[in-house]
């Protein structure tokens, strides 16, 4: 099972102090997103200051996704703080240890997210076996609780994800781009589908309004592919903007790094990139192509067990 480093920088979010009100939260994780999965262990470290190190453990209790736009970003994950390290461990006893002085995912990093190999998280849990100490009033939090429940509707989830993926892949190329429209008129957008125009490719010019005051202008272009989608096509819809225009490009599949890094070139159009995953999460966000059933769970009430709202006969 995969390992994370998640970061925290006390000028944007103070770790320590958090986890003393509380005992769960949500992770900015727009890395990784593809992978980080229910039941992960994140090694929370602090950096920024005059004594960085991991200071918690913690586990992921639901998969990467699309929350309300923050500072930090929407893409997000939901942590339980489960352990604290006493005392924490220290950078300087991360430079010192052979295996974890090359990890650069402890050594402070550009991001929220590291990774952790399967050798490295060992070597972590084997440098701070004897400084775990459970965290008060973890067991008695709903995601630590239910974490078999919340692994198999994580599991769930991605098994309808892989199989919403295969059926999109199966649509024509019309189909998609007609499902394109419903997921960006399901994000509000207003859309015009354009078809086949000769215009750099353009599928389906939209709008998204704010109130009537602000207006985004985006063109996009739907890309029913199995292979990678490459530096051209974006540099294609670029070339097809105004200057008051965005561009979207939709595929199935996904994007090279030289892809993205022209998407976000600066002093260029914006181009914004949604790849297959991305999509499928979208439809079932938005219930398009799914149904959403609600399960019912059973828990203690000892109250309501010792209830007595009747009167028993004297004997």
């Amino acid at each position: 099972m995969p390992a994370w480093v998640f970061q925290a920088n006390p000028k944007r979010y103070d770790l320590i102090t958090e986890i003393r009100s509380k005992r769960q939260d949500w992770w900015n994780a727009p890395d990784y997103r593809k992978e980080i999965a229910v039941g992960d262990s994140a090694w929370m470290s602090v950096v920024g200051h005059d004594q960085p190190g991991i200071y918690y453990l913690a586990k992921v209790t639901a998969a990467p996704h699309l929350s309300e736009e923050t500072e930090f970003g929407r893409w997000r994950v939901d942590l339980v703080f489960t352990h604290e390290l006493d005392p924490y461990l220290a950078r300087a006893e991360i430079k010192a240890d052979p295996l974890l002085s090359s990890c650069r995912s402890l050594l402070g990093f550009q991001g929220t997210v590291g990774r952790l190999s399967p050798a490295e998280e060992f070597q972590l849990r084997s440098l701070t076996r004897d400084r775990m100490k459970p965290l008060e009033g973890t067991q008695t939090l709903p995601g630590a609780a239910s974490d078999d429940v919340a692994r198999v509707a994580e599991q769930h989830r991605v098994r309808v994800r892989r199989e919403l993926k295969e059926a999109i892949e199966a649509l024509s190329s019309e189909g998609f781009e007609h499902l394109v429209v419903r997921v960006l008129r399901a994000l509000e957008f207003e859309v015009i589908h354009r078809g086949r125009s000769g215009d750099g490719g353009v599928d389906a010019e939209a709008v998204l309004s704010l109130r009537g005051l602000t207006a985004v202008r985006t063109k996009v272009q739907a890309k029913r592919w199995r292979n990678t989608v490459g530096p051209r096509i974006v540099r294609e819809l670029r070339g097809a903007l105004r200057v008051d225009e965005r561009g979207l490009i939709v595929t199935t599949a996904d994007f090279t790094s030289e892809a993205q890094l022209e998407a976000r070139a600066e002093g260029k159009a914006s181009i914004g990139l949604l790849d297959g995953n991305g999509l499928a999460d979208l439809c079932i966000e938005n219930e398009i192509g799914v149904k959403l059933r609600t399960l019912s769970l059973p828990e203690l009430d000892q109250e309501g067990l010792l209830e007595t709202d009747t009167v028993l006969p004297e004997e």
